[in-house]
Protein backbone atom coordinates (compact mmCIF):
# COMPACT_ATOMS: atom_id res chain seq x y z
CA UNK A 1 0.00 0.00 0.00
CA UNK A 2 2.80 2.43 0.89
CA UNK A 3 4.65 1.71 -2.37
CA UNK A 4 1.47 2.39 -4.36
CA UNK A 5 0.93 5.68 -2.52
CA UNK A 6 4.56 6.67 -3.10
CA UNK A 7 4.34 5.83 -6.81
CA UNK A 8 1.06 7.74 -7.14
CA UNK A 9 2.49 10.76 -5.34
CA UNK A 10 5.68 10.67 -7.44
CA UNK A 11 3.59 10.47 -10.65
CA UNK A 12 1.52 13.43 -9.48
CA UNK A 13 4.69 15.42 -8.81
CA UNK A 14 6.19 14.57 -12.20
CA UNK A 15 2.94 15.55 -13.92
CA UNK A 16 2.71 18.82 -11.98
CA UNK A 17 6.24 19.79 -12.99
CA UNK A 18 5.71 18.56 -16.58
CA UNK A 19 2.50 20.57 -16.92
CA UNK A 20 4.51 23.74 -16.34
CA UNK A 21 6.11 23.41 -19.79
CA UNK A 22 2.97 23.65 -21.95
CA UNK A 23 1.35 26.06 -19.52
CA UNK A 24 4.25 28.51 -19.36
CA UNK A 25 5.30 28.17 -23.00
CA UNK A 26 1.66 28.62 -23.99
CA UNK A 27 1.29 31.76 -21.90
CA UNK A 28 4.55 33.12 -23.31
CA UNK A 29 3.49 32.12 -26.82
CA UNK A 30 0.28 34.10 -26.48
CA UNK A 31 2.46 37.09 -27.29
CA UNK A 32 2.27 35.79 -30.88
CA UNK A 33 4.94 36.93 -33.29
CA UNK A 34 6.36 39.21 -30.59
CA UNK A 35 7.41 36.20 -28.48
CA UNK A 36 10.56 37.23 -26.58
CA UNK A 37 12.07 33.71 -26.94
CA UNK A 38 12.34 34.11 -30.71
CA UNK A 39 15.80 35.35 -31.57
CA UNK A 40 14.78 36.79 -34.89
CA UNK A 41 11.49 38.49 -35.55
CA UNK A 42 9.27 36.62 -38.01
CA UNK A 43 7.52 38.59 -40.74
CA UNK A 44 4.48 40.57 -39.79
CA UNK A 45 1.65 38.22 -40.68
CA UNK A 46 -1.80 38.30 -39.18
CA UNK A 47 -2.56 34.66 -40.02
CA UNK A 48 0.72 33.49 -38.48
CA UNK A 49 0.06 35.59 -35.38
CA UNK A 50 -3.50 34.29 -35.10
CA UNK A 51 -2.35 30.68 -35.43
CA UNK A 52 0.48 31.15 -32.93
CA UNK A 53 -1.88 32.59 -30.36
CA UNK A 54 -4.50 29.88 -30.95
CA UNK A 55 -2.00 27.04 -30.68
CA UNK A 56 -0.38 28.54 -27.61
CA UNK A 57 -3.80 28.87 -25.99
CA UNK A 58 -4.15 25.13 -26.67
CA UNK A 59 -0.86 24.62 -24.83
CA UNK A 60 -2.28 26.51 -21.85
CA UNK A 61 -5.36 24.26 -21.99
CA UNK A 62 -3.19 21.11 -22.07
CA UNK A 63 -1.20 22.35 -19.07
CA UNK A 64 -4.38 23.12 -17.14
CA UNK A 65 -5.89 19.76 -18.13
CA UNK A 66 -2.89 18.03 -16.54
CA UNK A 67 -3.58 19.90 -13.29
CA UNK A 68 -7.26 18.88 -13.31
CA UNK A 69 -6.31 15.20 -13.72
CA UNK A 70 -3.54 15.11 -11.12
CA UNK A 71 -5.70 14.82 -7.95
CA UNK A 72 -7.48 11.71 -9.26
CA UNK A 73 -4.77 10.35 -11.52
CA UNK A 74 -5.52 6.71 -10.70
CA UNK A 75 -9.09 7.16 -12.03
CA UNK A 76 -8.44 9.27 -15.14
CA UNK A 77 -6.74 6.87 -17.56
CA UNK A 78 -8.51 8.10 -20.70
CA UNK A 79 -8.07 11.79 -19.90
CA UNK A 80 -4.41 11.23 -19.05
CA UNK A 81 -3.82 9.42 -22.33
CA UNK A 82 -5.57 12.09 -24.39
CA UNK A 83 -3.50 14.84 -22.78
CA UNK A 84 -0.28 12.85 -23.23
CA UNK A 85 -1.09 12.12 -26.88
CA UNK A 86 -1.70 15.85 -27.45
CA UNK A 87 1.75 16.66 -26.04
CA UNK A 88 3.41 13.83 -27.99
CA UNK A 89 1.81 14.92 -31.27
CA UNK A 90 2.95 18.48 -30.56
CA UNK A 91 6.47 17.07 -30.35
CA UNK A 92 5.98 15.36 -33.70
CA UNK A 93 4.98 18.76 -35.08
CA UNK A 94 8.30 20.14 -33.89
CA UNK A 95 10.11 17.28 -35.65
CA UNK A 96 8.32 18.15 -38.90
CA UNK A 97 9.31 21.78 -38.45
CA UNK A 98 12.97 20.80 -37.94
CA UNK A 99 12.90 18.67 -41.09
CA UNK A 100 11.23 21.45 -43.11
CA UNK A 101 12.91 24.58 -41.74
CA UNK A 102 15.92 23.60 -39.63
CA UNK A 103 16.84 23.56 -35.97
CA UNK A 104 15.12 26.06 -33.66
CA UNK A 105 16.75 27.70 -30.61
CA UNK A 106 18.07 25.16 -28.09
CA UNK A 107 15.21 25.62 -25.59
CA UNK A 108 12.84 24.17 -28.19
CA UNK A 109 15.07 21.10 -28.56
CA UNK A 110 14.68 20.51 -24.82
CA UNK A 111 10.91 20.87 -25.19
CA UNK A 112 11.02 18.38 -28.06
CA UNK A 113 12.89 15.79 -26.01
CA UNK A 114 10.39 16.14 -23.17
CA UNK A 115 7.39 16.13 -25.51
CA UNK A 116 8.45 12.86 -27.11
CA UNK A 117 9.56 11.03 -23.96
CA UNK A 118 7.52 12.17 -20.95
CA UNK A 119 4.06 11.37 -22.37
CA UNK A 120 5.06 7.74 -22.92
CA UNK A 121 6.54 7.52 -19.43
CA UNK A 122 3.45 9.10 -17.87
CA UNK A 123 1.03 6.79 -19.75
CA UNK A 124 2.87 3.66 -18.61
CA UNK A 125 3.28 4.96 -15.06
CA UNK A 126 -0.38 6.03 -14.80
CA UNK A 127 -1.47 2.60 -16.03
CA UNK A 128 0.51 0.97 -13.21
CA UNK A 129 -0.85 3.38 -10.59
CA UNK A 130 -4.41 2.78 -11.82
CA UNK A 131 -3.93 -0.99 -11.77
CA UNK A 132 -2.52 -0.87 -8.23
CA UNK A 133 -5.45 1.30 -7.08
CA UNK A 134 -7.93 -1.24 -8.50
CA UNK A 135 -6.22 -4.10 -6.68
CA UNK A 136 -6.35 -2.20 -3.38
CA UNK A 137 -10.02 -1.20 -3.70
Amino acid sequence: MMKQHTSRRALQCVMAVSACAPLLSGILGLSGIYNPILLEKPPENLILDSNLRFLNAMCVAVGLAFYFVIPVIEKETLACRIICFAVFFGGLGRVISIVDLGTPPVIFIYFLILELSLPILIIVWQMRVARAAQIND
